[in-house]
């Protein structure tokens, strides 16, 4: 509370600079720790074997050959021969209500004011 007496800070303002300075040093201790953590490397085989799988470690990616479309679609491929998410919503035999009457409103609008430019051009 010194430090906020010779400063001239008021209550406030010294709440909000020790809570920022306890933040900081929070994020610096705890980035420290995990950067501790994380450099850990087991003594022995045995010590590796017991530990979980690193979910940190590099991971290998198999790459097919090109296909020569553009975009190759998902079911050109074994692993995925389902079909994708937007191809299921796409079949749906009901339309989503909610879209539903939002085009039908907007479509009885634009008739209205449609209708209402004829009339008032034949006039």
């Amino acid at each position: 509370m010194t430090f906020s007496w010779i400063a001239d800070l008021n209550r406030f303002e010294t709440v909000l600079l020790l809570m920022g300075g306890l933040l900081g040093a929070w994020a610096t201790l705890f980035s420290l720790l995990e950067i501790r953590r994380l450099a850990q490397k087991p003594k022995s085989v045995d010590e590796a074997l017991k530990e979980e799988a690193d979910p940190y470690a590099p991971r290998t990616v198999v790459v097919g050959p090109p296909t020569g479309a553009p975009y190759p679609h998902h079911e050109d491929y074994p692993e995925s021969a389902g079909l994708e998410e937007g191809q299921l919503c796409s079949r749906l035999t009901n339309p989503t209500p909610l879209i539903e009457d939002f085009l039908n409103r907007r479509s009885k609008t634009k008739q209205k004011a449609h209708a209402s430019k004829v009339a008032a051009a034949e006039k």
